[in-house]
């Protein structure tokens, strides 16, 4: 039988009476129900709870649900309408006859043995975005699910203990899935799930896989990569996973644990990225066999040779370029250049200098940094862009002359021709119109008595993409793509005309 949820009136409320263990139920199908409590009235959540605080099971008295369960994001007690941000402690413990669960987003936390012994539950589970935490052995014995759809983003903590891990006695999951915006693998996430076969694809986003994560998944098989973007790896992560082959350090690797690859006796290669050596400890990969291979970035070796544990190892060799490369670069091409950059030995001073063109000046570079000259040390592949704004107006005098049609009633354009491969000339050459860069507006001051027309703005084709008529004083860019433009304002007096650089 499906268990199919949608917002519905509550079957039944609390009752002292009964003694019964929630605050109220909805019926979800042929004599089966849901059943809630309300943890915050201001907030209107609820979580998922079983029903009975009596009798031999957590369901006594109550039909348990079975079939395919599809827990609903709200519900309604008959008055108000709650978000469901949590499953309680032992909520669906023992309930066998599960074929199927499936868990909202908005659930935030799995309580101790939610799913404790749910062994009919088979296929794929998904662990919504927003789960922050997961009890003790919250799905432990569930033996038919075949993989885990891991999608929370920020998961602090995954069962507590080697003895209580989620995931104990999955016998049938030998895949996970992960989302691509996991930052975190908390501790004793995955350990000890014994039929997890397949090569694991950690996502980019990830920043910390913590202690016994993957702890005694022997049959985990194949090449390990650990994205660029993780920074730390607990003691005993991959503790006795005797079946990886071969292994990947990412380049922001700061910290390996001790034990962390305990044993894993199937090792040929370590190949790590990061140019400064991770820190690790003499047991980080005690007991693996002899002859393993690191490989590390040519321009370190010596480091790694000098280092006091990744000499013991196995064999330091080295790959890629005996240099370090120091590019800098101007974020906007036409605003300058940066001096300095190029091919370094590991550790060398390095000096760049940003050079701005006319009309534009220096903020920063990319990364906040506000020193120019900056320096730094070559110890990373590294590329620094400088950011630049423009010091004013730019203004070029057209090399064509004016051709536009002037009848006896006023001045009218027909249309201004205008040719954008001219000669630079200094900031603010026409000194009556000035721009803000922060706020991107164009402003002018005309003379006593003087007032404007018309104003036209034309685009790097000569279009015309801008037209204004009567008494303008200002014009906002933030409406038009960077680039080059032509301003051309006719006043009762004369015709002013200037080019502007829009960054």
């Amino acid at each position: 039988m499906k268990i199919k949820v949608a917002i519905v009136t509550a079957l039944f409320v609390f009752s002292a009476a009964k003694a019964e263990a929630f605050d109220f139920g909805i019926p979800v199908g042929s004599g089966d129900s849901l059943f809630f409590n309300i943890t915050s009235p201001k907030t209107k959540t609820v979580e998922v709870v079983y029903p009975s605080v009596n009798g031999i099971n957590y369901y006594y008295g109550h039909k348990q649900p079975s079939g395919v369960l599809d827990i609903p994001a709200t519900v309604s007690d008959g008055r108000t309408t709650y978000k469901v941000t949590a499953i309680g402690d032992r909520a669906f413990s023992g309930c066998a006859k599960l074929t199927h669960v499936v868990i909202p987003n908005s659930v935030q936390k799995i309580g101790a043995y939610a799913f404790y012994g749910c062994s009919g539950i088979k296929g794929r589970l998904t662990i919504g975005p927003e789960v922050a935490s997961i009890g003790a052995s919250a799905f432990y014995g569930c033996g038919a699910v075949s993989e885990v759809e891991f999608l929370a983003k920020r998961c602090t903590f995954m069962g507590g203990s080697i003895s209580t891990t989620v995931f104990g006695n999955c016998r049938g999951l030998r895949r996970i899935i992960f989302g691509p915006s996991v930052e975190s693998i908390p501790d004793y996430a995955f350990s000890g799930s014994e039929a997890l076969s397949d090569s694991l694809s950690l996502p980019k986003s990830l920043r910390s896989i913590g202690a016994y994560a993957f702890a005694y998944c022997s049959k985990l098989s194949g090449n390990l990569t650990l994205p660029d973007n993780l920074e730390t790896l607990g003691e005993c992560a991959f503790h006795q996973c005797h079946s990886l082959r071969h292994l990947v350090l990412g380049s922001s690797l700061k910290r390996v644990g001790g034990r962390a690859f305990y044993h894993c006796v199937g090792l040929r290669q370590v190949r790590i990225k990061s140019i400064a050596p991770p820190e690790i400890v003499a047991t980080t990969f005690a007991d693996i066999s002899k002859g393993v291979k690191v490989l590390v970035p040519c321009v370190s070796k010596s480091l790694y040779a000098n280092s006091g544990f990744w000499n013991k190892v196995g064999s330091i060799e080295s790959y890629g370029s005996c240099t370090v490369s120091i590019v800098g670069a101007m974020q906007d091409p036409l605003s300058g250049i940066v001096v300095g950059g190029g091919e370094y030995a590991y550790g060398d001073s390095v000096t760049l200098y940003a050079v701005c063109a006319s009309g534009f000046g220096f903020t920063s570079w990319s990364d906040g940094s506000k020193d120019n000259p900056r320096r730094i040390a070559a110890v990373d592949n590294h590329t620094f862009t400088a950011v630049t704004i423009p010091s004013g107006i730019v203004t070029v005098v057209d090399t064509l002359e004016i051709v536009d049609t002037v009848f006896s009633d006023g001045v009218k354009i027909i249309r201004d021709t205008v040719d954008l491969i001219d000669a630079a000339q200094s900031v603010n050459s026409v000194k009556e119109v000035s721009y803000d860069p922060y706020s991107k507006k164009v402003t002018w001051t005309l003379q006593r008595k003087e007032k404007a027309l018309e104003v036209s703005l034309f685009n790097p084709a000569g279009d015309r993409v801008y037209l204004g008529k009567g008494n303008i004083n200002s014009l906002n860019m933030r409406r038009y793509p960077t680039g080059s433009y032509i301003l051309r304002i006719e006043t009762t007096r004369r015709i002013l005309r200037c080019r502007i650089f829009i960054k």
